[in-house]
């Protein structure tokens, strides 16, 4: 699985624009990027994508991947 450094340039998973890792940092074994864009994403396990991190809490690491995991029901 790849992981991401600060400052490298990504696709945010939340609102798909063109940003820049700010911050990483690890929760429960799963790792999490903030991004300049004020969203924190993770990488999806299974395909590999950024996406995003759903947890309700900052302590946890939930990645969220719309392709593998079909939308939230709180997605419109």
């Amino acid at each position: 699985m790849k992981e991401l450094e600060i400052g490298d340039a990504v696709k945010c998973g939340i609102c798909k624009k063109d940003t820049v890792v700010s911050l990483t940092s690890e929760r429960l074994g799963v790792k999490a990027y903030d991004l300049k864009c004020w969203h924190r994403n993770a990488i999806c396990p299974k395909c590999g994508d950024l996406v995003r991190d759903a947890s309700e809490v900052v302590q946890e690491v939930h990645p969220h991947c719309e392709k593998c995991d079909g939308p939230l029901d709180d997605d419109e």
